[in-house]
């Protein structure tokens, strides 16, 4: 399960960059050229955290936790350092899908590596 968290953090990162090219091809004389640089600021804010000292942080706090209890949403701990629980959701086939009950992110984890 931590592999996965890991690869959606990377997931995560890839699709920031996404968006922090987006917006700066994007012409700021059609959009809102303040909203535009403040989402470059946190877009790049964001990208910075995902590091692989932010990584290895979270994984020691992961080894921390033990089921039954809730393990800590990946996103809450490298972007704000917040330990939020992930609620898991009824499953889906072999998908055990896992919701962050702060930010609201769902992680979608194999069933066979679910607590491996």
């Amino acid at each position: 399960m931590f592999a996965e968290l890991v690869k959606a953090l990377d997931e995560k990162k890839s699709a920031l960059e996404r968006e922090l090219a987006a917006i700066h091809e994007k012409d700021p004389s059609q959009t809102g050229a303040g909203q535009l640089a403040q989402d470059a600021v946190e877009n790049e804010r964001r990208l910075a955290l995902i590091n692989e000292q932010s990584i290895k942080e979270y994984k020691a706090l992961w080894q921390s936790f033990t089921p039954p209890g809730p393990f800590p949403c990946p996103f809450c701990y490298v972007f704000h350092k917040k330990i939020s629980p992930l609620k898991p959701l009824p499953r889906v086939e072999d998908v055990e899908p896992v919701k962050c009950t702060v930010c609201g992110e769902t992680f979608e984890i194999p069933v066979e590596l679910l607590y491996a």
